[in-house]
């Protein structure tokens, strides 16, 4: 662990297809991964999102099959603000993952309430989820002091949000909390400025992804940097002290999620691995064990609810496989256990009964569904939806209930 000191930041730049296969992973999906007591489902249940992140940003919402878990197109919700629409946060043409980030769009834990984020006007879109149909109804969308939105978690009534930040503002890279409204406003009650230097290239604390612990007691912050931050969750919602972990083995860990309260799992983008630790009550990462899987640009990240497998999505397309012991001892189990040919694999989610894992090829513009087999392996089902996929590349995020 170290604590890092602010210096200049450096902007982050994907000028060509081998960077944003390489560098750039991201985009959402929600912490259903974490293997604890799954949220009250107070809505219909077998429901999908993502976002376009397109230049009219909307939300595509699917349904799954409780049989076989293949999907259908339902209908669409504009977010009535602006996606990427394939530019990163500098303003660079980026062919697949222009947020760079896990977790773009998240539900609340009681699944009334869907956010999305729109990084070109830097705001928050908030829907209501409807309880007979899972169809989504605009209720807010929220300008907020910040730039480039690119990641959320929900926890306990609060909204928490990562900016990258952009060329033009080097003191915007940042988390947000906000508390959530019924009517779907948001109240900004705390934010932490980003540390200006990391243990990498880039420079820059470049956040990847925000995730709540699933006790509530802490937002960890992924980066390309080489750190992870804790940030302890006060009884306000805001911010304790913060936590800035040198994450041991990873040069770039970039998005993650909890196996429990004290153990949690990071992808290394940058040297194709994934790792665990366990997480102290001070917020402190103590490393288990690191395993690469010989792929590249290991970026995405979602664990079955009974914490036994962990599904890696890959810049290079493929999606590896691990399992994981009641400790947090990863082993891999198949580097390319699927392999579609098609890139990027990027956002996914695991259905709560933990049989269905749902991915979003973010430049082929599609999701796929797998049935999750005893032993890990993986067994596509399904046509891709939509059947029209999302042009350019800009797809970014994956959410279930």
């Amino acid at each position: 662990m170290k604590i890092v000191s602010n210096k200049k930041i450096s902007t982050f730049i994907l000028s060509s297809v081998a960077a944003a296969v390489l560098t750039a992973c991201g985009g959402g999906s929600n912490s259903s991964s974490a293997p604890v007591t799954p949220p009250v489902a107070a809505v219909v249940a077998n429901q999908l999102y993502t976002e376009t992140n397109q230049s009219a940003n909307a939300i595509l919402h699917m349904t799954r099959s409780a049989t076989d878990g293949t999907l259908t197109y339902v209908d669409k919700a504009f977010t009535n603000s602006s996606g990427t629409d394939g530019f990163g946060p500098a303003g660079t043409a980026v062919p697949a993952d222009d947020l760079a980030s896990q977790y773009s769009v998240t539900v609340s834990t009681d699944n009334t309430k869907l956010f999305a984020v729109n990084a070109a006007s830097n705001s928050i879109s908030v829907f209501s989820i409807n309880a007979t149909t899972g169809s989504l109804t605009l209720l807010k969308t929220i300008q907020v002091a910040g730039n480039f939105p690119n990641s959320l978690t929900y926890s306990k009534g609060y909204l928490y949000a990562s900016f990258t930040g952009t060329t033009a503002d080097i003191n915007s890279p940042m988390v947000a909390a906000y508390q959530v409204n019924s009517d779907g406003s948001l109240n900004q009650v705390d934010s932490y400025a980003l540390p200006r230097t990391g243990t990498t290239t880039p420079a820059a604390f470049i956040p990847t992804q925000v995730l709540a612990s699933p006790n509530g007691a802490f937002v960890l912050v992924g980066s390309k940097s080489g750190e992870v931050i804790s940030l302890p969750i006060n009884n306000n919602g805001g911010f304790g002290a913060a936590v800035v972990n040198t994450t041991t083995g990873l040069n770039a860990p970039f998005a993650g999620t909890f196996l429990s309260n004290t153990i949690y799992l990071s992808t290394d983008a940058a040297s194709a691995s994934l790792a665990s630790y366990t997480i102290s009550a001070t917020g402190a990462l103590t490393s288990i064990n690191i395993v690469a899987n010989t792929q590249a640009a290991s970026c995405w990240l979602s664990i079955t609810p009974n914490g036994k497998f962990a599904y890696v999505g890959n810049g290079s397309g493929t999606i590896s496989s691990y399992s994981i012991s009641p400790t947090g001892t990863i082993t891999l189990l198949n580097a390319t256990a699927a392999n579609e040919g098609i890139a990027v694999a990027g956002d996914s989610w695991i259905s709560a009964d933990g049989k269905y894992l749902y991915t979003a090829y973010l430049h082929a513009g599609v999701v796929l569904s797998y049935t999750i087999n005893a032993d890990g392996t993986l067994t596509k089902t399904g046509a891709p939806v939509p059947s029209t996929p999302i042009p350019n590349g800009t797809m970014q995020g994956l959410v279930g209930i």
